[in-house]
């Protein structure tokens, strides 16, 4: 079954995307003059640098300039209001950006370090509000401006100690020296900065759990040195610029800082300098409370009363002059430059999506994407760099690169798309703390319920048994419309919500709606005739959503109440952690339905062979890193799979046993993700990051930095947290339960009468038997309990292995239960009528249920437990 599995999983590779570059990237330890052949092997192969015949000529490529706009949005661009934005996105490439690095809204500081380090970074230091303004609280730090003054002998001194831990800073290069000496040399218009105390900016990334590297695009621009495209004709080779950032403002110095906080080329005027890439930091668009900054010119000090519009305007209006200085300051024979926008920061305490638009040779009217986040206009600030850097013909670790999706529509058109997308993710993230905390107390008083089945007496006292079956069928009813919300939550997703007058309400109308027509789709005959019928459509319905989600895009679970949030960033495709949860339990309990009906009807072999189809599929699906590419929910998955094949097999599971099935599902998600580490970077997955982490020796940093995810979970929704233990009683007891009871009773007690009041047998027996008749009956099917057996096996292993993963058992419960609550319905005739008659689960035989403790019936449960 693994050799099977691992050669499913290793076809559905080639099911994934290609990679942006198929390339053997070169490192950015390579000297940085390169010859003609590796300056040709360098050139993109997308066109736009590409190599010419030798007759023709080239023409150098122009700049690239990056204007930082932090707190700017796709929704603030507007013809009339911001001209200078529109023309851009109407020429060019427009997306939605996330600009999240390490807390939960992005400071602009913070946006501009990890923009420059191409990873999650946070800056300091803590910001002190009262020095701000007393009556105000600021929740940002103060940007420090670069001093200029320094003393370049103690720079050099500073870069000759620091250069170990840069890449490129070999034995051979320290030998050649000149290059490096040169490449940190500022170029002309430009000169070298510092930013005083920068310890106290990194601060907040020591032990964080995310590795920076402070500096990295200027570095990689700097390390690739000068080159020559082939076919550049003599005359033009003057035109060629520089390997070098040029960093103008506050910010756009944290993003060339160094880890010294040193900035080689600092500028007043960066496009009057002769480097390819310019970083321009025009000012942030927020509210008082967000932004400040003792420095001028820079808009970090915000008005109390400022207007946004006003302010947008007025970014509009500073990128306008510089646009036409770019134009103006354009090196003779060069090509036009590449503009790029971004939003490199949030500018209020609540986070969203920024705007990113890019403009230029190559570029055309289209929707950006990577390959982290797979989903048309939608960018994160760590795919900038690496994305940048791919435009200039430099080489990444990452091998990130920008996707182009071109588009026929008009630049309006394309706007209110990219604003509609954004308008959901805010409106989801907005409410998930609602939805979370409904979903909790909707729990809790099934919790209860249950507890009303562990107590028929008191249902039955004062001619209460009569009422006995109206409040047990009522239950299954409320149940099974509970167990259709979080599909429902999924499926609001085909719903265009976003684009009502009032989203909010569209959101919750759409959740509703959906729901009630997957509860109406249970009820349709055959299956709709009975609980057992229903459960089961209801949960091959989930199985088969979110199957076909994960093959085609996973546009549902991105944007969903349930699934994950594009402005959190944690994971833009695949399968998400309430998902596989959902996933988990829905695929055993239908296997558990299914593998009872085909036993009823005699089909032996299929009781077998039927389960282990269907589970590897759902392992494929989970496991397939261009589909669901859920790490630790397919070892979940596969665990589940194990114990109910194992206990239909009739095979005793003992500690060890179990314990050599999580090995084995853990070794082959291993070689899975080997496989998908021998790709390039830029096309892995999930799977493939985390074996390059454990190549690194960065697993233990990430896997500490889930642990702490866990905690934050727990610490901010302690409600969620409780549901898991709830859980763990109500379903484990139930499955104790039909597994002690039988045994006990077997071993020699006879009960006669309800209550346990017979002769014989051990204390225990006697004390189980009172319990007989006052739990669902729907455990006395060993088939049905295996299923459920297998579920809570599932989750688990959720639970220990994926990041956050105390959402996982925790969502689990919320389907579990009302699965268990309705399956429970179909005997509530048990408490007042006699015997019935039902498909036995062991022999496919009939047997009879009743209200008394007689020896058969014992006797009957002990087999059907034991089977």
């Amino acid at each position: 079954m693994l050799g099977l599995l691992v050669g499913l999983v290793t076809m559905g590779l080639g099911l994934s995307p290609a990679s942006a570059d198929t390339a053997t990237t070169q490192s950015s330890s390579e000297p940085t003059t390169a010859s003609a052949e590796e300056s040709r092997a360098a050139q993109g192969s997308d066109g736009t640098a590409g190599a010419t015949s030798a007759s023709a000529s080239t023409d150098p490529a122009g700049k690239t300039i990056v204007f930082g706009i932090p707190g700017l949005t796709i929704n603030d661009i507007d013809a009339e209001r911001t001209p200078n934005l529109y023309r851009l996105l109407s020429e060019g490439a427009a997306a939605n950006l996330n600009v999240r690095t390490i807390g939960s809204a992005t400071c602009p500081a913070s946006g501009w370090l990890s923009f420059g380090a191409g990873s999650r970074a946070q800056a300091g230091p803590t910001p002190d509000a009262e020095a701000a303004d007393e009556s105000d609280s600021a929740r940002c730090p103060a940007m420090i401006a670069p001093t200029t003054d320094v003393d370049s002998d103690s720079i050099d001194s500073d870069e000759g100690a620091s250069e170990p831990i840069h890449e490129g800073a070999t034995g051979a290069d320290s030998a050649a020296g000149s290059d490096e000496t040169h490449a940190r040399k500022s170029v002309a218009g430009a000169t070298t900065a510092r930013i005083d105390d920068f310890d106290s900016v990194k601060e907040p990334n020591i032990g964080s759990g995310y590795s920076v590297d402070y500096g990295m695009l200027a570095r990689a621009v700097a390390d690739r040195g000068k080159v020559v495209p082939e076919g550049t004709a003599a005359e033009a080779e003057d035109s060629i610029l520089e390997p070098c950032v040029a960093a103008e403002g506050p910010g756009a110095a944290y993003a060339a800082a160094d880890e010294d906080g040193v900035v080689t080329n600092y500028a007043e005027d960066a496009n009057a300098t002769d480097c390819r890439l310019d970083v321009v930091d025009l000012g942030a668009i927020g509210i008082r409370s967000w932004l400040y900054d003792p420095i001028p010119n820079y808009s970090y000090t915000v008005p109390p009363n400022v207007d946004r519009e006003d302010r947008v305007a007025e970014a509009d209006r500073r990128l306008g002059v510089r646009l036409k200085e770019v134009r103006e300051n354009a090196k003779d024979g060069a090509a036009d430059p590449t503009v790029i926008v971004a939003g490199l920061g949030d500018s209020s305490g609540l986070p969203q999506l920024r705007a990113f638009i890019a403009s230029g040779p190559g570029v055309e009217p289209s929707s950006l994407s990577s390959p982290t986040t797979r989903t048309p206009g939608l960018l994160q600030i760590t795919d900038l760099a690496p994305g940048i850097l791919d435009l200039l013909d430099v080489p990444s670790s990452s091998g990130i690169s920008f996707t182009q999706t071109p588009t026929d529509d008009d630049p309006q058109t394309r706007i209110d798309d990219l604003v509609a997308d954004a308008q959901k993710s805010t409106s989801i993230y907005a409410h998930l703390s609602t939805f979370s905390i409904t979903l909790d107390i909707v729990f809790y008083c099934l919790f209860i319920a249950c507890g009303l089945l562990l107590s028929r007496s008191i249902l039955g006292r004062r001619g209460g048994a009569t009422l006995a079956p109206l409040v047990h069928r009522s239950l299954g009813w409320i149940s099974l419309g509970i167990a259709a919300l979080p599909m429902g939550a999924f499926l609001a997703g085909l719903i265009p919500w976003s684009r009502m007058n009032q989203p909010d309400l569209g959101l919750l109308l759409s959740v509703l709606g959906t729901a009630a027509a997957l509860f109406a789709v249970s009820l349709i005959p055959p299956w709709g005739r009975s609980w057992r019928g229903r459960v089961g459509a209801l949960s091959a319905a989930n199985i088969v959503i979110l199957s076909a989600d994960l093959a085609t895009g996973s546009h549902l679970q991105a944007n969903s109440l349930l699934g994950y949030n594009p402005i959190v960033g944690g994971r833009y495709y695949g399968l998400g952690n309430q998902g596989a949860a959902i996933f988990i339990v829905s695929l055993f309990v239908f296997l558990g339905l299914l593998v009872s009906w085909l036993r009823a009807r005699g089909h032996r072999k299929a009781v077998i062979v039927v389960p282990l189809i269907i589970g590897l599929a759902a392992v494929f699906v989970s496991g397939n890193p261009s589909w669901g590419a859920k790490f630790g929910g397919t070892i979940a998955i596969l665990a589940g799979l194990m114990v109910l094949l194992a206990l239909l097999s009739k095979i005793r599971l003992s500690l060890l046993r179990l314990g050599l099935i999580g090995l084995a599902s853990l070794a082959v998600l291993i070689g899975i993700a080997f496989l998908d580490w021998l790709r390039p970077a830029g096309s892995r997955s999930h799977f493939g990051t985390f074996f390059d982490q454990i190549v690194t020796g960065e697993a233990l940093q990430v896997i500490g930095r889930k642990l702490g995810a866990n905690l934050h979970i727990i610490q901010i929704n302690p409600a969620l947290a409780i549901v898991t233990p709830l859980a763990v009683i109500a379903v484990l007891f139930f499955l104790r339960y039909l597994v002690v009871f039988p045994r006990f009773a077997a071993n020699g007690f006879s009960g006669s009468g309800h209550g346990g009041s017979g002769q014989g047998g051990s204390r225990a027996g006697r004390l189980a038997n009172k319990w007989r008749g006052k739990l669902p009956q729907v455990f006395a099917d060993s088939d049905l309990h295996f299923g459920f057996l297998a579920a809570v096996t599932g989750l688990g292993v959720g639970l220990v292995l994926t990041d956050s993963g105390v959402a996982v058992p925790s969502t689990g419960a919320m389907v579990l239960l009302p699965f268990l609550l309705a399956l429970s319905a179909d005997h509530a005739e048990d408490v007042v009528a006699g015997p019935r008659t039902r498909p036995s689960s062991g022999d496919g035989s009939t047997s009879t249920d009743t209200d008394s403790d007689s020896d058969s019936d014992t006797v009957t449960g002990a087999e059907e437990v034991s089977r």
